[in-house]
């Protein structure tokens, strides 16, 4: 191959790192970026000798090696900090790091601590290589380019090599979440906050949790990193701060392709239909209907108008699909709430969006046990003793679905309800 010529290098002044850029594919890469007149490369990996040689080999006046297990996530935010520092910005990362089975790791015979070990590098490692050089384009205004390495097994299944094949099927989940702009009303607790972790995990590009909770969403947002989680008071009950919330987030950030519309309340009586209190009864239902219609329709009119195939996944209830003894209003909403979702999905299918809704079991979020006046192991062993599953429902467990329904992975799936919880259902 020839070098190129002057008029068509391609990455000229650019700066970028490349992790397990000491042999194999990264050091190739690395070879080749210098060729396309990189300003500067950093070859990061824990093979030293190896590293330096590479460097050396391109020039020091624009190669650099430094020693980064990205197994740590602190040393990769030092390397990615230091490489700002010494250039300026970051133009591209490529996380290429990545390890194999050891051993042939069926499921029969899966050892987890070497799985584990696979996971921390390729899996753990790569996010963390993402999430950090992320901030720093979106901290320096830099439009860059992530790369990560997968594989041909992120599409396929293998009889061994197991926990080789979940772990680049996790780097492809990571890729094809990346990017989105996301917003989760009553996003400041429970499922919301679990949810909005999960989405940092995952690369989303912003999150903007939404929550009358200020204190709770401020420190959320805080606590992921503000650069790019905002906390925005939102009462869902005011269509015109839904409205003013969504437009804020398109002007922002050019677009919204996620709203996780999961604001709802319980009330603390029986609300039996014998005994409605309907000042309770309308307070429930401009929360968990008018507010997650109000919601649903202002994110929907976003999306058409920029040409966002994006989702909606709205949080709804195994009481949206059975009767209950007591909590007539809840249940009642919460049916509306499957309605809205099968509704919107035939409405909106046309445009490429996509409408579906959880429905979890009881979880002991700070919500249900304020309403029920228990502690969260009393509230823990109360659902328990309901599901098929042995276990606890937690609100991860539910943020894993509203993930799943909110990335590329369910990409033709859309006006379903997905139950989350533990066979209680069936």
């Amino acid at each position: 191959m020839t070098d190129p010529t002057p008029f068509n290098k391609k990455l000229q002044g650019k700066v970028a790192i490349i992790t397990g850029g000491a042999s194999g594919i990264g050091e190739a890469t690395a070879r080749l970026f210098a060729d396309h007149g990189a300003r500067a490369v950093v070859v990061a990996d824990i093979q030293d000798e190896l590293g330096r040689g590479v460097a050396e080999s391109i020039g020091l006046h624009r190669c650099r090696y430094i020693h980064c297990d990205v197994t740590d996530e602190q040393q990769i935010k030092a390397m990615v900090e230091s490489t700002v520092k010494m250039f300026g910005q970051l133009d591209i990362m490529f996380s290429n790091a990545g390890v194999m089975s050891m051993g042939d790791q069926t499921i029969l015979e899966l050892d987890l601590s070497a799985s584990d070990k696979v996971f921390a590098v390729n899996a753990r490692g790569m996010a963390a290589c993402v999430k950090h050089a992320a901030r720093a384009m979106v901290e320096g205004g830099v439009k860059g380019s992530i790369v990560c390495t997968a594989s041909v097994a992120a599409t396929v299944g293998n009889d061994k090599f197991t926990d080789y094949i979940m772990s680049k099927h996790a780097v492809l989940g990571l890729v094809r979440s990346a990017r989105k702009v996301a917003i989760i009303t009553g996003g400041a607790s429970g499922i919301g906050e679990a949810t909005a972790r999960v989405f940092s995990e995952h690369g989303a590009r912003a999150i903007i949790i939404a929550d009358i909770q200020d204190e709770l969403g401020q420190n959320l947002a805080s606590s992921i990193g503000s650069h790019f989680c905002t906390f925005i008071h939102c009462d869902v009950t005011n269509e015109d701060q839904v409205k003013s919330m969504v437009e804020w987030t398109v002007q922002k950030y050019g677009q919204l392709d996620i709203m996780f519309s999961n604001a709802g309340i319980v009330n603390r009586s029986d609300q039996t239909v014998l005994d409605l209190e309907f000042s309770a009864f309308d307070r429930l239902f401009a929360v968990n209907v008018r507010g997650m219609a109000a919601c649903v329709k202002h994110a929907a009119r976003a999306m058409v108008d920029r040409g966002v195939k994006g989702c909606i996944v709205c949080t709804a209830s195994v009481a949206g699909s059975h009767g209950m003894g007591r909590r007539t209003d809840y249940c009642m909403s919460k049916h509306a709430v499957v309605g809205l979702v099968r509704s919107a999905s035939k409405q909106l299918g046309e445009h490429g969006i996509r409408v579906n809704c959880v429905s979890p079991h009881g979880i002991a979020t700070p919500m249900m046990c304020k309403a029920l006046e228990m502690e969260a192991d009393e509230v823990e062993k109360v659902y328990e003793a309901r599901t098929r599953l042995k276990g606890v429902l937690r609100a991860r467990h539910v943020a894993d679905a509203v993930l799943f329904l909110a990335s590329d992975q369910s990409a033709f799936v859309t006006g379903h309800d997905l139950s989350v919880d533990g066979g209680f259902s069936t």
